[in-house]
């Protein structure tokens, strides 16, 4: 009785300790930014998608950015609140013109939003897979100067 209680406690552990590590990995870019609308909501709204368009501006090449300025726009900012772990407000106050005016710190989950810049084949900096990344099984996909060293050489 009291080995199948240990064995049970330690199978509890490890699943503990193991779900944890992956929250852990996860890579998270904190931002202070700040955003306005003519409602509360609005605002909140605007400042989240600052917040994911300043963390892409980080890691898309500005050349890419702009040939995927469309596509970006309508997949990824649209989208905004899925890549944010949190958006604590800072500060909140109506202007004299009745626009709220909202200062916040935003997390951003890059790994999301690394993949999902993968997908739409945009070019980004550098970057290393993280855990929630989706890696599609395309080596050098994201490489777009040179020779693939994962491709052989055509015969000639």
């Amino acid at each position: 009785m009291v080995r199948k209680r240990f064995i049970g406690i330690c199978t509890c552990t490890a699943i503990i300790f193991l779900t944890g590590l992956s929250a852990i990995a996860e890579t998270v870019d904190t931002l202070v930014v700040k955003g306005s609308g003519y409602t509360r909501e609005s605002a909140i709204a605007y400042t989240g998608e600052t917040a994911v368009t300043r963390a892409i501006e980080r890691y898309v090449r500005p050349a890419a950015l702009e040939s995927n300025r469309d596509q970006i726009r309508y997949r990824i900012l649209d989208e905004s609140s899925g890549y944010l772990k949190s958006l604590k407000i800072i500060k909140s106050y109506v202007d004299n013109d009745g626009v709220h005016q909202i200062t916040a710190e935003a997390q951003v989950s890059i790994d999301r939003l690394l993949t999902s810049l993968r997908n739409l084949n945009v070019e980004v900096k550098m970057w290393a897979p993280g855990p929630d990344q989706a890696i599609e099984g395309r080596r050098g996909a994201g490489r777009r100067t040179g020779r693939d060293r994962f491709k052989e050489d055509p015969l000639p």
